[in-house]
């Protein structure tokens, strides 16, 4: 945060827990004045989760404050839980943004998020963008959101809020195995960290940096895309090139996580003699080829 202005207005997402606590103190203890808390309720703890809003209502005063039915959400969209919730945190942001007239969003993910997420996208056969992991700055739908910590780990963050006294509410639900996250934390880190020692996680930092900026330069090569997108000028593309047009079309169109699978799924519609017309998508969607063009539809 260095050379940021401190009497800028801030958009800071807390949801009380240790990590997102703590950049809300060490900002506060930097000096920067104009913070607008943002706390969603995701409505999937019940009590706890109503505990988590109030324990941030006593630390922020004038705090934007929301309550999503996730799971209602996740089953029309035919969505993991771990997505919706993530989607209706980022419409969350999206609206506390225009209400506060703030582009800008600070968010509490540290190195070792950074590790699971490269690991994450890893097992799932991601490309270059999901192996660099998350953006130190990234843009979304006008929104600049920040994450100050991606070069502090897990245990400095606990280090600061032993020192500091600060409080925070644990969230048990972490502990929990069911979702795939938790068990790269919980089961496939620790393997790892067994297996080659504690120097695995500053590789894997390594090797996200380098992915950022080959990713950067690639981008930088794709053409523009429209709504509906050419089949002669994709056949025209390097595979490479091709791919990456058709997977930026799927995440500008509002697929959900798109990857190799789905990107591959629209790339078999340019076979006009064997391949299909038409496919399905998530988030109850279909592409699909007509008159030369490739276009998006929904589902009835």
């Amino acid at each position: 945060m260095a050379g940021f202005p401190k009497r800028r207005t801030l958009l800071v997402g807390v949801s009380g827990g240790r990590d997102s606590m703590a950049l809300l103190h060490a900002l506060r203890a930097l000096g920067f004045e104009k913070l607008i808390v943002c706390h969603l309720d995701h409505g999937l703890r019940g009590r706890a989760s109503r505990a988590d809003a109030a324990f941030v209502r006593r630390a922020a005063e004038g705090a934007e404050f929301a309550r999503a039915r996730t799971r209602d959400y996740a089953k029309a969209g035919h969505l993991s839980t771990e997505l919706a919730a993530r989607e209706l945190r980022h419409a969350f942001f999206r609206e506390c943004a225009k209400r506060r007239r703030c582009r800008r969003l600070l968010l509490a993910h540290h190195a070792d998020d950074q590790v699971e997420t490269c690991l994450f996208h890893f097992l799932r056969g991601s490309g270059a963008a999901g192996l660099a992991g998350m953006k130190p700055v990234s843009t979304r739908d006008g929104l600049t959101v920040i994450r100050p910590l991606l070069g502090v780990t897990r245990g400095e963050i606990t280090g600061y809020v032993a020192e500091n006294n600060i409080r925070y509410r644990e969230d048990h639900s972490n502990a929990a195995t069911e979702h795939t996250r938790n068990r790269i934390r919980h089961v496939v880190i620790p393997a790892i960290r067994g297996a080659f020692g504690d120097s695995f996680r500053a590789a894997i930092l390594r090797a996200s940096e380098i992915f950022r900026m080959e990713d950067a330069w690639a981008e930088a090569n794709v053409p523009g895309i429209s709504a509906r997108l050419s089949c002669r000028e994709l056949r025209a593309l390097p595979a490479a090139l091709r791919h990456r047009m058709v997977l930026r079309w799927l995440r500008r169109s509002g697929i959900p996580e798109p990857g190799l699978a789905e990107t591959r799924r629209v790339l078999a519609l340019l076979d006009s003699e064997n391949g299909p017309a038409k496919i399905s998508l998530p988030g109850r969607l279909h592409a699909r080829r007509k008159s030369g063009e490739i276009f998006l539809g929904k589902e009835a």
